[in-house]
């Protein structure tokens, strides 16, 4: 379905033009990362025996940039640092992760606020990329940082992607852990071929007219109204993650029924889950977004 006055992109393509896909390289070059994003400059990702992740990274991103290309697909290779607004019909930020208590697989995030296309990019792409590398999905890993990825930050950042770009951040697997480095650094093709399938899929299934699917939700600002616990689920039952006091800060990022999902913050911890609506209430004038950010620090997982 087509809105009317949303057009598809803040660049509008013309018929017949070839979508284009931005991959990112995790970590390539950090060290040039533009002022806005000089706290990130010394954030160089995992390491294995002498092995870096911008290295592990690069030799997927190229290889899915060769089967993109392959397909018709337009597609810009970027370093940590990404054009100012930068517009394209996807963008993926390849990663991969460390640890250091044995954690093995694969995991993918959207942005905090997750346009309904980046929700059909992560879905397509969840769906090709475990079955054709035969790595586990990392089910409890998505974290903080990829969620409040620097590149997805468009209110923060000159150089992130626009508003309207759908993407996603692809944790390909662990360096630090060698069944996930059989397919991560020994075939690089099998991950690129996982992410490169998914985002055809996803090129494939979209409604290029649909502008309503590229914009993310706006939601307020919310404080919580009395004490409110933080659950894993929406629903009453779901475990609970924190007890989050009486005018504690609500991130809003879904929705769900009556309940929000959310970042919230309780004390100097965040916790990402899921508070019932009636336990929120608007931000007072003196808590909005001229006094506090809209949007969570960048981070760079």
């Amino acid at each position: 379905m087509t809105v009317p006055g949303i057009i598809p992109t803040p660049t509008p393509r013309l018929p017949g033009t070839p979508p284009r896909v931005g991959l990112q390289i995790g970590h390539l070059r950090s060290n040039e990362l533009p002022d806005e994003q000089a706290h990130l400059r010394t954030s160089t990702g995992a390491r294995w025996n002498g092995i870096t992740e911008a290295q592990v990274n690069e030799a997927i991103a190229v290889r899915v940039r060769d089967i993109l290309t392959a397909a018709g697909v337009e597609v810009d290779l970027l370093p940590a640092t990404v054009p100012p607004s930068y517009d394209a019909d996807a963008f993926v930020a390849i990663h991969a992760d460390g640890s250091v208590e044995g954690a093995r697989g694969w995991k993918i995030a959207t942005p905090w606020r997750t346009s309904a296309a980046s929700r059909m990019l992560l879905e397509a792409v969840a769906s090709t990329y475990g079955v054709i590398t035969g790595l586990p999905e990392d089910r409890n890993g998505i974290t903080i940082n990829m969620r409040g990825y620097y590149v997805f930050n468009y209110r923060r950042h000159t150089h992130a992607i626009a508003r309207t770009t759908p993407a996603i951040i692809v944790e390909t697997g662990f360096l630090t852990n060698a069944a996930d480095r059989e397919i991560i650094v020994a075939r690089p093709d099998l991950a690129a071929r996982g992410i490169a399938e998914g985002i055809l899929k996803y090129l494939n299934q979209r409604d290029p007219n649909d502008g309503a699917a590229l914009l993310p939700p706006e939601w307020p600002i919310l404080y919580t109204r009395v004490e409110t616990v933080v659950r894993a689920g929406p629903s009453d039952t779901a475990r609970a993650l924190a007890n989050a006091p009486a005018d504690s800060r609500v991130f809003v990022f879904n929705q769900q029924d009556d309940w929000y999902e959310a970042m919230v913050r309780v004390g100097d911890k965040r916790f990402i889950g899921w508070v019932r609506a009636d336990q929120t209430r608007p931000a007072t004038p003196e808590e909005t977004p001229s006094a506090q950010p809209a949007e969570p620090p960048a981070t760079n997982p």
